[in-house]
Formats: structure tokens, C-alpha cells, sequence
């Protein structure tokens, strides 16, 4: 296994009625002292790569967060860099299309990490953002939700052993694409992709006072 892993990275064995994928990220070990901020960004986008390998373009992709057993301790070791490189990831290198984000078990000082997100994120992103107090994410079927979750798919832990597997499977290949380097210096600069989704070249802006103004919870 060529990745330390203190989180749940599954996917889903159903899609949603609109065909879309569904990911569900949780974190296995609350202990913030043991996450290392750049292995847990680098752990993501390496499971990510593999999901597409095997997935091909799906039709889109909803993503799940789920806040239990995450801390103010996980924040304060939030490295910007890292943290400037997912986004980059995100936004601009990955081609999945992502069609909701939701967070769940949202913890009561969620202003902090908007505080820090919201500057790096492009409003077509965080208009698909929804928090929720709870565990149920709105809008997705209970019968594609785990076990743990109150659904009918396997447990998060059984669904967590395919992780391993699929992970394992593209083990060389991982680590042979961990050696590639871009020449940034030969790189024609041109209007982001992400345009697309905001009907023109700049996507609009929103400023964090706004979000945060109307941060809501359900």
C-alpha cells in the first residue's frame, strides 16, 4: 500500500438517479496530532486518479464530507500551500464534474475554515456547497448511502476494503506518476475550462463576507 491512510476514501457502490458518482470522505483516526496536512492532500488526489481510471468521465460526481471526529486541532494544521495546490487540483486539473458538495456533522466553528477556503474557490464551486447538521445528506437516496449512514449499501468499512484494492492496483503506476514534473516555462497561458460553467471567460467573484453572511445549515 503506497498510501498511509487516518481517513475513509470510498466510493459509493450506486449513482444517483441522475447517474452521478458519489464519494464519501471521513476520517478514521480523530487524533489531529497524527495528520500530516500535505500526505492527507497528496492521499486525495492520488484516490481521485484511481476513481477516474476506473470510472472513465462519469456523468458527474457528488461529493461527501463528513465533519464527525474532525477538530479544531485538524485546522490548526492546515498547511496554505498544500492547501493552494488541492485547490489548484480542483479547479483546474481534475476533469470530473462536480455536481454537490455536502458536509455533514458541520461543526460549529465552520466560519474559521470558510475564513481560509472561500479566497481559493471559485463561486460556481461554493454555490454547491451544503452543510448539514446532521449525518443525512439532502437529496441523495437512502438506499445508495452506507450502513453507517442509515442506507443499504455495505458498511463504510467494507466499502473501505475496495479502496485498498483499487489503490493497490494502480500502486505502480502511482508511484511512477509521482516522478512527473510540468515545464510551467513552455505552458501557453489561456482561459481557465472552469469558465465554461459560469457562462463566460471570469467566473464571478464572491467576496467572503457575502458567503459567510449567508452561511446556512440545515
Amino acid at each position: 500500500m503506497i498510501m498511509r491512510v487516518s481517513r475513509n476514501l470510498i466510493r459509493l457502490p450506486k449513482t444517483t438517479p441522475e447517474g452521478y458518482r458519489v464519494l464519501l470522505y471521513s476520517v478514521r483516526d480523530p487524533d489531529p496530532t497524527k495528520m500530516i496536512f500535505s500526505d492527507a492532500v497528496k492521499g486525495f488526489c492520488m484516490y481521485n486518479d484511481c476513481v477516474l481510471s476506473e470510472d472513465g468521465l462519469a456523468e458527474g460526481y457528488v461529493v461527501i464530507f463528513d465533519m464527525r471526529g474532525v477538530s479544531i486541532g485538524h485546522l490548526a494544521r492546515v498547511s496554505l500551500p498544500a492547501l493552494k495546490a488541492f485547490m489548484f487540483y480542483i479547479q483546474d486539473a481534475h476533469p470530473a464534474r462536480l455536481k454537490g458538495i455536502h458536509i455533514l456533522n458541520t461543526a460549529s466553528w465552520i466560519h474559521h475554515i470558510m475564513r481560509i477556503v472561500v479566497p481559493l474557490v471559485r463561486s460556481e464551486i461554493l454555490s454547491l456547497i451544503k452543510f448539514h447538521k446532521g449525518m443525512i445528506p439532502e437529496g441523495i437516496p437512502h438506499e445508495i448511502l452506507p450502513a453507517d449512514y442509515g442506507g443499504e449499501a455495505p458498511s463504510v468499512d467494507e466499502l473501505d476494503t475496495h479502496t485498498k484494492s483499487m489503490v493497490d492496483k494502480y500502486s505502480e503506476w502511482l508511484k511512477e506518476s509521482a516522478c512527473f514534473k510540468a515545464d510551467e516555462t513552455k505552458r501557453v497561458k489561456k482561459a481557465s475550462w472552469w469558465g465554461l460553467f459560469s457562462g463566460g471567460s471570469a467566473p464571478e467573484k464572491l467576496d467572503e463576507k457575502t458567503i459567510l453572511q449567508n452561511l446556512q445549515i440545515d
